[in-house]
């Protein structure tokens, strides 16, 4: 078992690196997304799209400082992070029920009200006790419950982090947090 956990934890920091550059890298892109977002909203139409502008407008430096500093695994990279997803989540829902409720389309606004909610949901693995571990470089044996043949592994609908045996894997195992395939 020994000789396999240094494999183990080098696929585990593998997809702990995935996990960040993903975040980061959605993060920006969410940003570029709110900005355009602000530049087309109707403001002419209702006063309430005000509230959206300036608040996504504080958050775009909030969301580029927060990538970065989660891609190079810094201090407050996940506290910012965390916020910027929350807040743009909470920013892009808000602008989504506006634009279909006083807007020029009611699909566009779903559509912005499912990538709030996206949004959002790329919170829970930044909050994870193995990712937190993993960011502030802490080693990653300590209370870890793996059983040999195990690997950490993340569930593709829901973001979840699971313990899997990847050759035990079926396509009937569902993910207990959203009972989603995770075969896919």
């Amino acid at each position: 078992m020994s000789a396999s956990l240094p494999r183990m934890f080098e696929t585990m920091a593998r997809g702990m690196f995935s996990v960040t550059r993903h975040i980061s890298f959605l993060l920006v892109m969410l940003a570029i997304v709110q900005l355009l977002v602000i530049l087309s909203l109707p403001y002419d139409r209702s006063i309430f799209f005000i509230f959206p502008m300036i608040f996504g407008m504080v958050l775009l430096p909030v969301s580029i400082i927060g990538a970065v500093l989660l891609r190079l695994r810094r201090s407050p990279g996940i506290f910012l992070s965390t916020i910027s997803l929350g807040s743009l989540g909470i920013c892009f829902m808000f602008e989504g029920f506006l634009v279909m409720l006083m807007g020029p389309s009611a699909i566009v606004g779903a559509l912005y009200v499912l990538l709030g909610i996206s949004s959002v949901r790329r919170i829970k693995p930044l909050n994870n006790v193995s990712f937190i571990r993993w960011f502030e470089g802490r080693n990653g044996s300590e209370n870890t419950n793996l059983a040999d043949e195990e690997v950490m592994a993340i569930c593709p609908h829901c973001s979840s982090i699971l313990a899997v045996i990847p050759s035990l894997l079926s396509e009937e195992d569902k993910c207990p947090e959203c009972n989603g395939r995770l075969v896919l």
